[in-house]
Order: C-alpha cells, then structure tokens, then sequence
C-alpha cells in the first residue's frame, strides 16, 4: 500500500506567507507537473542562500528530485533544475530535466519530462525525500525511507528503514553507504527523513550533521512521535576497525551493587535483556582488548545519569533521560576512539536513584 502523490505545482508568498500564488483553483485546474512522474519533488539543501554554494552550478540553478508520484514506497529518483533567476516565476517551461551524461553539459538536460533519465532506482524503496550538500565532504547525502512487510493496512508499519546513499554531484552516480532501521524505538517508527543543511560541524576526521524526521502512530499527545524531532548523526569519513559485541549477561563484566537483569521484555534490547540499576554507585566493569569501545543503553523518562570512565580517568557523564518520547532501545551513549591498542578498563558508575542500564558493549579491535 502507498500513497499516491500527483499533480505537483510549486506556490510562492511576497508577504511572509499570508497570501499565496498560485491560488488553490489553479492549482488544481493546472498543475505545474500534471500526473504523477514528478509528484514527490524536494529541493536539494545548500543551507542558507543556497545561491551562494557555486559546487555543480548551484549558484545558476535550483535543483529538485523526485519520485515517482508516492509518499512512501517510490520507485526512482529523476533531476529537475531551473535557473534560481526563474524560479519564482512559477513556469514549467523554465524547467529542464536530467536525461544522462555529464550533468554540467547543457546537452545533458531535456524539457521533455518523459525522457528523464532516473538518477536512482529502487522499486519501493524510495519514499519522498531531499537531498543535501555537505561542504567539507564535497560531497550529496539523501536519506531513503521505505516499508517492510509491504503494507496492509494504513499507516500500521512493521518497521521503517532508512537508506543513506551519497553522490559526488546533484545527477549521480548515487552510491549506498549503510542503512537504519527504526527498531530502537520501542512502539513506534520513523518516517519522512531530511538531513539539514545547518548545524554540520566538522570534528577532525568526522562529520556532525542532524537528521530530521517525524513518527507514528499519529497521537496527539506529550510523548508522541507524531511531531518533528532530530537525530544527531556523526558521518565517519574513514572505516572503524573491525569490531564485535559482548552483551551485558558477559562473565567478564564485574557488577557491584544491586543490578538486576531484565530479559525478554520485546524492548529490541541487544539479545532481549539488560542489567539495570536504580541505587547510586553501584557500578560495572569491563576490561577489554582494543583501540575503542561504545556503551549501548535505554533512554527514557524514567532513566537517569552515570559517569563513565576509561582506565581510571573520568571521559565523560550521560544524562540517559529523555523527556517527551517513548522508550529508546541499543542507543550509543557513549564512545571513545584512537586509543592505543592494548587492554582497557572501562567503569560505569549510576549517579542518581533513576535507573541505568547496561545493555551491551561494542569492542574495535
């Protein structure tokens, strides 16, 4: 099941948005893009008076993808651009469309829509989205979205995935990097993905950027998902080392204090349990072999804060709370990089009388 998404126009305001051309009749009477091969479009983000960004033309031109004429589930991707000195003149004729070839040539756009070439093309798997550019990479990021099982009935999902690809220019070639899924959410998912093109910060090797998105189920109420929140992302510009899980029930880990475990409570928890604590100091070790290791854990209202250490020495302090949003399964809460290889001790120490827990730790080699 997908919804469909069709006769496609573009409207504008003069008045910081209290009126609106085009109207609604013509609008409806005359769409700018009739039909559904342009039903889905999203401007490519270039932050800020994107004109200012000379990367592919982007100075010159306004680019916009689309799908196939679905919200969710779409088939392929197809490039539009129009001149920004037209875009607001709200006129098809203006727009031309990416038909194969090197993207910066003219001969490579036709104002035929029917001869677009796509520039991506996965059956199903290409929700509405936008893509955005990343200036210290240099580099196109676009977040995918799509439904599995098919769905049956609307909108119950079983889950959501989210699918990152990346692309040196507007027109492709648009390469996969990885995948998320919205299994960490704990009776609800994510849809309608859009990275943002403010608040990138480069962090050495590493890219901080945000990814805003929306929820369900649609319930109108404080702790909802039916509403826009972000997920900070860190994009990796050079390959972790190969790494391996060891799940909080490990005999090596060392519990002192009054840690119970929970098991099989279908929070999506690595292996279905965890250790938790509510009493302040207890605390957990972990002696391991490595260059890095990632504390996975819950988030929720009811949680609370822990200190953690790495070899003795203080790395950082976790507030583990989140307020307004349901349960939050397997979340890295904490990671450490670059050491040297060798053996570690890391130390989690429970500092409140909410409770912590401990779900696992991801080990680099």
């Amino acid at each position: 099941m997908r919804q469909t998404s069709i006769n496609t126009s573009l409207i504008k305001s003069t008045d910081h948005g209290l009126t609106w051309n085009r109207n609604e009749k013509e609008n409806f009477n005359f769409p700018m893009w009739p039909g559904n091969r342009f039903g889905a479009p999203g401007f490519i983000h270039y932050g800020r008076n994107g004109g200012q960004v000379k990367q592919d033309n982007a100075d010159k031109f306004a680019y916009v993808i689309s799908n196939n004429g679905f919200w969710n589930g779409g088939d392929d991707f197809i490039l539009a651009r129009v001149r920004r000195t037209d875009l607001s003149k709200l006129n098809p004729a203006d727009w031309t469309y990416y038909s194969g070839g090197k993207g910066l040539k003219n001969s490579s756009w036709t104002m035929d829509i029917a001869k677009a070439r796509p520039i991506l093309s996965q059956p199903a798997k290409l929700g509405w989205t936008a893509p955005t550019f990343i200036p210290s990479l240099n580099r196109y990021m676009l977040v995918s979205w799509y439904i599995t099982p098919t769905l049956k009935k609307w909108f119950q999902p079983g889950l959501i995935t989210y699918d990152f690809y990346e692309a040196e220019h507007p027109w492709g070639p648009w390469t996969f990097i990885s995948s998320l899924d919205d299994s960490f959410i704990v009776g609800g998912h994510m849809y309608g993905p859009n990275l943002c093109a403010k608040y990138q910060e480069r962090d050495g090797d590493d890219v901080k950027i945000e990814l805003f998105t929306s929820g369900c189920p649609f319930q109108d109420k404080p702790n909802g998902l039916y509403k826009m929140w972000r997920i900070p992302l860190i994009l990796k510009t050079k390959p972790l080392p190969q790494s391996m899980m060891v799940n909080d029930n490990d005999s090596t880990i060392h519990y002192n204090g009054n840690w119970l475990v929970g098991s099989k409570r279908g929070f999506h928890d690595f292996l279905d349990d965890t250790h938790y604590s509510n009493t302040p100091g207890d605390a957990a070790e972990y002696t391991f072999t490595g260059t890095g290791i990632e504390l996975l854990s819950e988030k929720y209202f009811d949680q609370g804060n822990i200190d953690v250490f790495i070899d003795g020495l203080q790395r950082g302090s976790v507030n583990l709370k989140v307020t307004d949003f349901p349960r939050l399964a397997q979340i890295s809460v904490f990671s450490v990089h670059g050491m040297s290889s060798g053996q570690h001790t890391i130390r989690i120490v429970n500092k409140s009388s909410d409770f912590v827990n401990i779900d696992a730790f991801t080990i680099y080699r």
